[in-house]
C-alpha cells in the first residue's frame, strides 16, 4: 500500500522521497537521517564508512581506508558526528558536525575538520554552503575551508550532484570540484562522476573519475 506521508506527486506520478538526502559525493549538509536510519558507502572499494541516525537530529559513523588489504601499512581510520535542526521546514537547515581520525601504525597523525553547514531548498533541490576548519598534527588551519554543494532531482530515481571545495593557505588556492550524479537502484544509491582540481600553481589539466556505492539499513518505507 502506498502510504502518501512518504511518497510525493510529480507531474501526476508518485516518486518516492529521496533516500538519501542527507549528502551529496560525500560532504554532508543539513539534513539528518531519521532515527533508526543508516548507511554504508564505498568508494572505489577503498573508501568505507558507515553512518547511523541516533536521533532525528544526531548522526554519526565511523570510516576505514584498508590499506593493509593491498600490502600497504599505514591505515587510516575516522569518527564522524553531526548535529542538524530544520529552521524551516524542508527549506532552510543548519548543521554542525566534526571528523576525527587517526593514520593506525603511524605516528602523530591526527586530522579532523570541525564545520558548520547551511543548506537552502528542499531534499530534492538544494544548494549547501559550509565552513570547515581542518587540523593536523595538533595544528589548526589558519583559514576555513568553504564548501558550495548543491543537489537538483532529475527524475524518479535520479540526481545530478555537484561538490566544490575552496582551500586557501598563504602559499596556495585549490579548488576541487566534483560533478556527476546519483541513481536510485532499490534504494541503493549509485554515484558516478569526475574530479576536477585546480591550484595557482597548476600547469596542467586533472579529471579523475568517482565511483561509489550506498547502501542504506535500518527503517524502511514500506
Amino acid at each position: 500500500m502506498i502510504q502518501l506521508g512518504l511518497v510525493k506527486a510529480k507531474d501526476g506520478a508518485y516518486w518516492l522521497d529521496n533516500p538519501q538526502a542527507t549528502r551529496y559525493f560525500w560532504a554532508p549538509n543539513g539534513y539528518n537521517l531519521k532515527s533508526g536510519e543508516g548507511y554504508f558507502q564505498n568508494v572505489w572499494v577503498l573508501f568505507n564508512q558507515a553512518v547511523y541516525g541516533f536521533t532525528d537530529h544526531f548522526s554519526g559513523g565511523v570510516g576505514v581506508m584498508p590499506l593493509f588489504l593491498f600490502g600497504g601499512t599505514a591505515t587510516p581510520a575516522w569518527l564522524m558526528a553531526k548535529f542538524s535542526v530544520p529552521v524551516v521546514e524542508n527549506k532552510f537547515n543548519l548543521g554542525a558536525g566534526a571528523l576525527m581520525g587517526t593514520v593506525i601504525g603511524e605516528d602523530n597523525t591526527g586530522f579532523g575538520i570541525l564545520y558548520g553547514i547551511s543548506t537552502f531548498g528542499s531534499k530534492d533541490k538544494n544548494l549547501n554552503i559550509g565552513l570547515g576548519w581542518g587540523f593536523a598534527g595538533g595544528e589548526m588551519a589558519r583559514n576555513p575551508t568553504v564548501n558550495i554543494s548543491g543537489m537538483i532531482r532529475t527524475g524518479a530515481k535520479g540526481y545530478f550532484i555537484t561538490e566544490n571545495y575552496f582551500i586557501g593557505t598563504s602559499d596556495i588556492f585549490v579548488v576541487i570540484t566534483m560533478l556527476g550524479g546519483r541513481s536510485i537502484i532499490r534504494r541503493v544509491g549509485l554515484d558516478y562522476g569526475v574530479v576536477l582540481p585546480f591550484s595557482s600553481d597548476m600547469d596542467g589539466f586533472v579529471a579523475a573519475p568517482w565511483l561509489g556505492l550506498t547502501i542504506p539499513f535500518g527503517e524502511k518505507i514500506n
